[in-house]
């Protein structure tokens, strides 16, 4: 109960970040999805019912603030993902750092495909939005996910417990 607690804190934090913080720190046009991050980690760790409740949810704060014609497209991009990264956990896969690095930047590409799928646009119009767009984003998504992803990695975690356990800490 204590972990749902603090992944509700954790996506609230997110979230607020999100809306305040990153459109402030945009570069070149591009913004980091912290809510994808969050997303990912969260279907990594916990399989595909967590990943897609989380990814829902993210995708509909997402929804909130996308032109009102496309209701939707977010969530939906956003349960798919996280139902999908969900899988590797149920798998037994245990990604390390650069691997995770990896599936966020499959991930972030696979949410734009799906959205940009959802909201009509054409082939070739979904192709230039990966390159113009979506490429910057990911890039951005990527590095600060790689930070969070070291703060926040099970085998961090697990150092942290044998320190505690040894009066080290």
């Amino acid at each position: 109960m204590l972990k749902f607690f603090l992944y509700v804190i954790l996506f609230f934090v997110a979230a607020t970040l999100q809306s305040v913080v990153v459109p402030q720190i945009e570069i070149w046009g591009a913004q980091p999805s912290l809510l994808l991050i969050l997303t990912v980690m969260i279907a990594l760790r916990h399989g595909t019912l967590a990943g897609c409740f989380c990814g829902f949810i993210s995708g509909l704060l997402c929804d909130v603030y996308g032109p009102v014609e496309w209701l939707g497209a977010y969530s939906l991009s956003y349960c798919i993902v996280g139902f999908a990264l969900g899988q590797i956990e149920e798998s037994f896969i245990d990604l390390n750092l650069l691997p995770g690095i990896f599936v966020l930047a499959f991930a972030d590409f696979f949410k734009d495909i799906i959205y940009y799928f959802a909201i009509g646009k054409a082939g070739d119009d979904i192709l230039q939005a990966l390159i113009s767009l979506s490429a910057k984003n990911a890039v951005y998504t990527l590095c600060i996910g790689a930070v969070c992803f070291y703060l926040f990695s099970p085998r961090k975690q697990r150092k942290i417990e044998i320190y505690n356990q040894q009066g080290l800490l």
